[in-house]
């Protein structure tokens, strides 16, 4: 049996493991608080964005899109942890995300695939007293979760389509018109200062080391950098705080 105090924190993933697979590259952050969460994983070998990602090709588009983001609430049943992804970079996703939940002796989670075959190992670097926020706006969700003074966020459409057809073309060298759906949004992780968020990792890597949310009471802007390379920011509200 898991409760909802073993999952709290800030996990990073040190790997993960399936049949023909193992990956202990991609920088994967993960923060619970209570029963919220957002997730973002970036592989290490992200090509760099020298200006704005219409500018790329079809091959860097694609290792860009390897990049995944998520976030909303769990539910815990015995062993097993639920993900219910509320917005998912990819698209709503096809399966649903459950994890056998347990530890070693050092405290390192270890989460076994349920309905997929596949381990992985984490580690807490939780510190600081937790806070979840959840605010709305422009069709957009956003779900901010912080520990101290660091961040884990997660801003995009709920509905937003499945994006492995872009991905199809993307590997056959083809650039579809839609193709800036597959980047809408933002996931990233990084530091907390005052009212500010400031991204140090990202989906949207041209984002990086800049402001990417700033809150003034129940006002929230989220600083989005579109896929032709212009600034912009969209205004959202404030919801839900929970401590």
């Amino acid at each position: 049996m898991i409760s909802r105090a073993d999952i709290q924190g800030h996990w990073v993933r040190h790997w993960i493991k399936a049949p023909g697979f193992k990956d202990h590259t991609t920088r994967v952050h993960w923060m619970q608080v209570g029963l919220e969460y957002a997730d973002v994983r970036v592989p290490l070998d992200r090509p760099a964005v020298p200006g704005c990602l219409a500018d790329l090709s079809a091959d860097a588009l694609l290792r860009l899109a390897a990049a995944e983001g998520f976030a909303g609430h769990v539910t815990l049943g015995g062993t097993h942890c639920t993900w219910h992804r509320e917005i998912n970079w990819h698209g709503v996703p096809a399966a649903i995300d459950v994890g056998d939940i347990s530890f070693d002796a050092e405290g390192r989670m270890i989460e076994a695939g349920v309905l997929a075959e596949y381990a992985e190992l984490w580690e807490n670097r939780g510190a600081g007293e937790g806070q979840a926020m959840r605010f709305n706006g422009a069709g957009y969700a956003g779900f901010l979760m912080t520990r101290g003074d660091r961040f884990v966020l997660g801003i995009g459409a709920p509905e937003k389509p499945a994006t492995g057809a872009l991905i199809d073309a993307l590997r056959a060298g083809h650039i579809p018109t839609d193709i800036a759906t597959l980047f809408d949004g933002i996931h990233a992780v990084g530091h907390w200062s005052g009212s500010t968020a400031t991204a140090d990792l990202a989906t949207q890597s041209m984002t990086e080391g800049r402001v990417v949310v700033t809150l003034q009471g129940d006002a929230v802007t989220w600083h989005r950098i579109g896929f032709d390379g212009q600034a912009d920011t969209v205004e959202m509200t404030l919801e839900t705080v929970v401590a």
